[in-house]
């Protein structure tokens, strides 16, 4: 069976990922497992994806930094993933390794600079 084409899997991220009217969530992890209690969802924001980009893989990002609430404990955050609610939702995709985990604090606040946060598809 052939694979879609760039253009198609671009088509296909804009879709599931709206430029404008999304409501997806990121959600933390510290083992890449199951959802840190310490360290609430972020909206990305009804604008907040840029459009797709048509390559092999297709890359969805951020079009505008993000931050998350304040932690409420420590934590080491190691991975990512997207929800379609801000509590419980459906896991849109599979829990991602970030480029570097951050460990935080009470208080701490983890920042997305636009581009960082990517969902692919190949």
């Amino acid at each position: 069976m052939a694979g879609i084409t760039n253009a198609e899997a671009a088509t296909t991220l804009d879709l599931r990922f709206p430029t404008t009217g999304g409501t997806d969530y990121i959600a933390y992890s510290a083992d890449g497992t199951s959802e840190t209690a310490s360290l609430a969802r972020t909206s990305v924001g009804g604008t907040g994806w840029a459009a797709a980009t048509v390559a092999d893989p297709s890359v969805k990002a951020n079009s505008t930094a993000l931050t998350s609430a304040a932690a409420s404990g420590t934590v080491t955050v190691s991975h990512f993933a997207i929800f379609s609610a801000s509590t419980g939702g459906t896991q849109r995709t599979d829990w991602t390794a970030i480029a570097a985990s951050k460990s935080l604090t009470a208080g701490d606040q983890l920042t997305w600079g636009i581009g960082t946060l990517q969902v692919t598809l190949t």
